[in-house]
């Protein structure tokens, strides 16, 4: 108990977590509303929404496989491209979703950047939390539950507010680029750890 107890202390599993929570929150902010968007806003017929989802499944598919053999060389770097993108995609959609065919297409990459960094996120949160590899499964698991519960909370006070359809996929923005700050701290923390290596690299033997 004690040993995993040791996980709480890192600083840096905390900031993954609150990255966990925050970027499928976001995530799931936009999706769990996705149908009235996409009936209402965009003028898709209801038949067609499960096709538009299948599209997002896909992309989903398709970014958690890019982004772990991305993360496996680069996960930082990985992690915060994923943040940005997540941020970008939810943005343009509350722009251009009165376009059927910009809807599906973002809805589509919607997919793909916002479960890139998923992988990643689980990878780094077991790496940093060392020896208590099962108290940081948990933690992991729990803060995605948490981020996905506020997000789609915020999201539906966003749809019943004016913004109407469009509060969603704000709310998706808003909490995809918070995930950029504890994304850029640790980033910052790995510049100032003399000696640390990231996941999947070896450090160099230095001769003596």
């Amino acid at each position: 108990m004690r040993a995993e107890l040791t996980a709480l202390r890192q600083g840096r599993v905390w900031l993954v977590l609150i990255a966990i929570a925050l970027l499928l929150g976001g995530a799931l902010a936009t999706y769990t509303y996705i149908s009235p968007l996409l009936t209402q806003r965009a003028g898709i017929p209801t038949w067609a929404v499960p096709l538009v989802l299948t599209g997002y499944g896909l992309g989903a598919l398709m970014g958690t496989s890019v982004g772990g053999r991305m993360g496996d060389s680069r996960p930082l770097a990985t992690l915060i491209t994923a943040a940005a993108a997540s941020t970008l995609v939810p943005f343009l959609l509350v722009f251009l979703s009165t376009s059927p065919v910009a809807a599906v297409v973002l809805v589509t990459v919607m997919g793909v950047t916002g479960f890139a960094a998923a992988p990643v996120l689980g990878a780094l949160v077991m790496r940093f939390a060392g020896s208590a590899s099962t108290l940081a499964s948990a933690l992991s698991s729990s803060a995605s539950n948490v981020g996905i519960a506020i997000g789609s909370g915020a999201a539906g006070i966003a749809l019943a507010s004016p913004l109407r359809q469009a509060g969603p996929p704000l709310v998706g923005t808003v909490a995809a680029a918070l995930t950029l700050v504890p994304s850029t701290a640790l980033v910052l923390m790995r510049a100032t750890r003399s000696g640390a290596s990231l996941p999947g690299r070896k450090q160099p033997r230095t001769r003596r």
